[in-house]
């Protein structure tokens, strides 16, 4: 059956929602004439609004509660949506698609609870997650294109982001650095974060930007030692922050959003990865990255999300990656 309409679910955050874009791609090169409706969070609506080869998307408003979802649930079955793909999978996607033809996706929740409590790896290959989106179009004939993630914005962001960086005397000539992440144990520590700036200071030439929300400005802040560091977290809305990173040198980012963010924009990275694990597969997708880790830290994973805290006190996952060492792969990265 050629689909006529075809509903994607992933409602939330950053990297996921980025994660989708190659399914998204793939859906619409496998059918072309399909009307492909997009239906996420209202605050990432930004992530796929501009992206062409989405027809409608829809914003889910937390706001509005369980009744703006059955609102929309209501509109999905109206449209007669041949394929749901949920790429979620939780409670909210379950109330969106009820009741409509849908494939949804397969978390592992067994083996990842396995590594998780019991240290138990029973994963037979490490399967990203682009990969696992497009498993749920299997049966729908969605192939893999060999394509990595993408972004799309209109030309008023790129200008504006190039207007924010002659501003700060900033050309392509700089490093972002990403400090922040959504759980305390997939940050890198602050101090380390310090010293990192330092040595940038000491032996790089170019301009140092911070990126990251408005929540981590003031703890950003703490870095700013120099005229030639610029924090700009809490200052760019998210394309915007796109922008701006596809014109850097190079990003050096804890596993967060704005990882997967570098690998849509093309921008090389260093992801330092403390609590998590590429097993679960949200590590950069097809893209010029390096992930730092330390695979001798036996209590590793101790979460597939991050924690608020180490639970054996001592955070040796993230400890054990010194600023030497990643400072290190900065110039083996730059020197390319």
């Amino acid at each position: 059956m050629t689909p006529k309409k075809i509903l994607i679910l992933r409602l939330s955050s950053i990297g996921d929602i980025l994660l989708t874009s190659p399914f998204i791609r793939q859906a619409r090169k496998g059918f072309p004439e399909a009307q492909i409706d997009f239906a996420v969070k209202s605050v990432f609506k930004e992530l796929v609004a501009y992206n062409p080869n989405i027809n409608t998307v829809y914003e889910i408003k937390p706001e509005r509660g369980r009744a703006g979802l059955r609102d929309l649930n209501r509109v999905f079955k109206n449209q007669t949506y041949d394929f749901v793909f949920d790429l979620h999978n939780n409670f909210r996607t379950k109330m969106l698609s009820a009741g409509l033809n849908k494939t949804v996706i397969h978390k592992d929740r067994l083996k990842r609870a396995l590594l998780v409590y019991l240290k138990k790896n029973t994963y037979r290959e490490i399967i990203p997650i682009p990969q696992r989106y497009l498993y749920t179009a299997k049966n729908a004939g969605v192939q893999d294109d060999g394509g990595g993630l993408e972004l799309f914005w209109p030309k008023g962001v790129e200008e504006k982001a190039n207007q924010i960086l002659a501003e700060r005397h900033i050309n392509t000539d700089f490093i972002a650095l990403a400090p922040g992440a959504a759980h305390a144990t997939k940050r890198w520590p602050a101090e380390y974060f310090k010293e990192l700036v330092h040595n940038l200071n000491n032996d790089f030439k170019g301009k140092i930007v911070l990126l990251g929300s408005a929540a981590e400005q003031a703890e950003l802040n703490e870095l700013v030692s120099s005229a030639r560091v610029i924090n700009f977290a809490g200052n760019l809305s998210l394309l915007e922050s796109a922008a701006v990173l596809k014109r850097a040198n190079l990003l050096v980012t804890n596993d967060s959003g704005l990882m997967h963010m570098a690998s849509a924009v093309k921008t090389p990275a260093i992801a330092l990865f403390g609590s998590t694990v590429k097993e679960f597969g949200f590590f950069p997708y097809r893209s010029d990255a390096i992930i730092l880790e330390d695979n001798t830290i036996n209590c590793r994973p101790c979460s597939h999300i991050g924690r608020e805290s180490c639970p054996k006190g001592h955070f040796d996952c993230m400890r054990k990656i010194s600023p030497q060492m990643v400072l290190k792969e900065i110039e083996t990265k730059i020197a390319e």
